[in-house]
């Protein structure tokens, strides 16, 4: 089973449509660079989660009984302050899925079209007897037992659209 994906979009005629690559490993030694290269000879380009993105993916997610790990944000220019309130926010989330409310309002000035605010995102969600995770990165790569899963029931669907509308 492969380790990591990556999210790889195209432009055809009616549109841009999001594919999941998948790796075994990311590293230097890796066959990462040539099977990119050859994406991007068949005109595939990766996709960038900003900031939106990932925030309309944790409420597709959420409302389907997945529970917020985490987010991470990365950003130097980002006060302690706001890191904890982020934080306290996941907390909340935790315990009542619909607090993502306030999450939402509070990163309202984050959400500006194109902000990558938001480096990672990380879900659970209970399957049978064991926990199934996902981390979603904003440079499009997904790492995690479920993330074909999270790719085909949420991902595409939400960067298709966006990617589409207008």
């Amino acid at each position: 089973m492969a380790e990591y994906g990556k999210l790889l979009k195209m432009n055809e005629i009616n549109g841009f449509t999001v594919s999941l690559c998948l790796f075994d490993d990311l590293g230097r030694t890796s066959s990462y660079s040539h099977i990119m290269q050859e994406n991007y000879k068949s005109g595939y380009t990766q996709v960038i989660i900003n900031s939106y993105l990932m925030l309309k993916i944790v409420e597709d997610m959420l409302r389907d009984g997945w529970t917020l790990l985490s987010i991470f944000i990365d950003d130097p220019s980002v006060d302690e302050e706001t890191k904890k309130e982020v934080n306290s926010l996941v907390e909340g989330i935790k315990k009542n899925p619909l607090n993502f409310n306030k999450l939402s309002e509070y990163l309202e000035w984050a959400l500006e079209d194109g902000s990558i605010f938001i480096d990672k995102i990380m879900l659970a969600s209970k399957f049978k007897n064991s926990y199934k995770t996902c981390e979603l990165y904003s440079n499009g790569v997904l790492f995690g037992d479920a993330k074909q899963l999270v790719f085909s029931d949420y991902i595409k669907n939400i960067v298709e659209d966006y990617l589409n509308e207008g």
